[in-house]
């Protein structure tokens, strides 16, 4: 009976450690998704019209903001496939959020450091 036991737990052992394997991998793709919408976003900027600049950037009120978002998310990534195709197609199936929102994240850092130069 303890060898039944100690197989079950063995088992049950190597089932955590396989979950634990995954998420891990799980996790480091999202953050390459998230930190490669990042690198990109800068030359996204350079090559997109001031329309789609403006459509990217956060709304001031977060309800609008995410709603605004939502509707445009496939929009934002067609944007994305013309200018970067490389490595949009790369997360196109896989961490597409992560990738979107690293993207967005950065265009809208990117935005505050010019909108005032871009404004006058």
């Amino acid at each position: 009976m303890k060898n039944v036991i100690e197989k079950f737990k063995a088992e049950k052992a190597a089932i955590e450690l396989k979950k634990s394997e995954m998420q891990d991998r799980q996790s480091e793709g999202i953050e390459e998704a998230y930190q490669t919408g990042k690198r990109i976003a800068e030359r996204w900027v350079r090559k997109a019209s001031y329309q789609e600049l403006k459509d990217a950037v956060r709304r001031p009120n977060a309800k609008h903001d995410a709603n605004y978002f939502s509707l445009m998310y496939s929009i934002y990534f067609t944007s994305l496939e013309k200018i970067c195709p490389k490595e949009s197609k790369r997360f196109k199936w896989v961490h597409n959020d992560a990738f979107v929102n690293g993207w967005r994240e950065e265009v809208n850092k990117i935005w505050e450091s010019i909108r005032d130069d871009i404004n006058q």
